[in-house]
């Protein structure tokens, strides 16, 4: 018996986390991507984006890569031609900001080849706005 209550304890914290997880997801898709970058439409990030690849797009929740290791990020992918996908990162702020008003941030993106053994370039995307120029 002894055992089995810090078992259920960390299954009952885990479950908590992967809330906050679906959260900032939710959270993100949610978001007009007015809010993360000016000049951009009004429009949930979600349906701005089904709306430029003519999919949907797949989200996940994992760290960040490189100096941002320590934060987690949200990452997007979308197949926007059938060799073709698109891939975002936006860094999660920190749990004392999840109260809060705070947003994602977009950190960058790239439109590459959906193989990885394909030779088709790779672009960086640095803003919100690149990713719509490249996409319309």
């Amino acid at each position: 018996m002894r055992i089995l209550f810090p078992v259920f304890l960390m299954m009952l914290f885990a479950k908590i986390g992967d809330g906050q997880d679906e959260n900032w997801i939710d959270r993100l898709k949610n978001t007009p991507v007015a809010r993360m970058e000016t000049g951009l439409p009004e429009k949930p990030f979600d349906r701005w984006l089904a709306e430029l690849t003519k999919t949907q797009a797949a989200y996940e929740q994992s760290t960040c890569p490189g100096e941002l290791g320590a934060l987690p990020c949200v990452i997007v992918s979308a197949e926007v031609a059938p060799v073709r996908k698109l891939e975002l990162m936006f860094a999660v702020p920190g749990k004392a900001a999840q109260a809060g008003d705070a947003q994602c941030r977009f950190l960058s993106g790239r439109i590459g080849p959906s193989d990885p053994r394909s030779k088709q370039p790779t672009r960086l995307l640095r803003t919100l706005k690149d990713v719509e120029a490249m996409l319309k």
